[in-house]
């Protein structure tokens, strides 16, 4: 999950930085000496609310097989039928990806057929469904979750450091109105699903300061944001076990 918001926030931030300058992402060892600036992207942890009491399991839910099936769209059509091949029933539809719709407000089901009121956008992958299927043994669990994310800005120039944290700063905070549900799944096949649900962003602070990084001197501008959400996990393999327990066995 790291990962995908670092790669959201890369590619909302790049074009809004200049073209010489580097935008990386992960955990970083700073600028080199070849560098004259440098912007780093990094989501340093992700952390879980545990559910109340001894309990860890209290939040878990029945599971079952579930799967995903991407749509393109023309900008024109409003039905989009599920293949033959897909199994179980449409249980969530975003549109575009990350954006999750009401059924009702903006789509209906009919049979297979997910049927938008308006055309979803033209694009490569325009719709996504999310499927029910078969009960499976597993779990889903949704907690809240709270991830700290840092844009780092680095340069020789005194000044330049808070000159490109400004740019950094304004394109991340007007991404964080855009940011949806984002999947950091596997593949349907392992039966494990990774989302994280209605995340909110907002600044916490910013901090600036001087370092000697392989002995060049860099100035450094910082913002560090606070993003709050939902993380849905879906572990769901193999056949449900059995509920009951059998008190005794007799022979006859």
């Amino acid at each position: 999950m790291l990962v995908s918001i670092e790669s959201y926030f890369h590619d909302a931030l790049r074009p809004a930085i200049p073209h010489d300058v580097d935008v990386v992402t992960g955990p970083s060892l700073g600028p080199s000496n070849e560098d004259t600036q440098l912007l780093e992207v990094s989501a340093l942890g992700l952390k879980l609310a545990l559910p109340e009491g001894d309990d860890l399991t209290a939040l878990r839910q029945a599971s079952f097989h579930g799967g995903t099936h991407r749509w393109p769209a023309n900008g024109r059509q409003v039905d989009f039928v599920l293949p033959k091949g897909v199994q179980g029933e449409v249980v969530e539809v975003e549109s575009p990806p990350g954006r999750p719709l009401r059924r009702g407000d903006d789509y209906m089901l009919e049979g297979r057929t997910v049927r938008f009121f308006r055309p979803p956008a033209q694009a490569d992958v325009a719709v996504v469904a999310f499927l029910r299927g078969e009960r499976a043994h597993g779990f889903l669990e949704r907690r809240s979750c709270e991830i700290t994310l840092v844009t780092r800005a680095w340069a020789r120039e005194h000044g330049a450091a808070d000159k490109l944290l400004s740019s950094a700063l304004a394109a991340a905070l007007v991404a964080s109105l855009d940011l949806g549900n984002l999947d950091d799944s596997a593949s349907d096949e392992s039966g494990v699903r990774i989302r994280l649900l209605r995340p909110v962003m907002t600044l916490l602070g910013l901090t600036r300061g001087s370092e000697v990084l392989q002995e060049t001197s860099f100035f450094r501008a910082q913002a560090e944001f606070l993003i709050r959400g939902e993380l849905e996990q879906l572990i769901a393999v193999g056949e449900p076990e059995p509920t009951g327990i059998i008190r005794e066995v007799r022979r006859v």
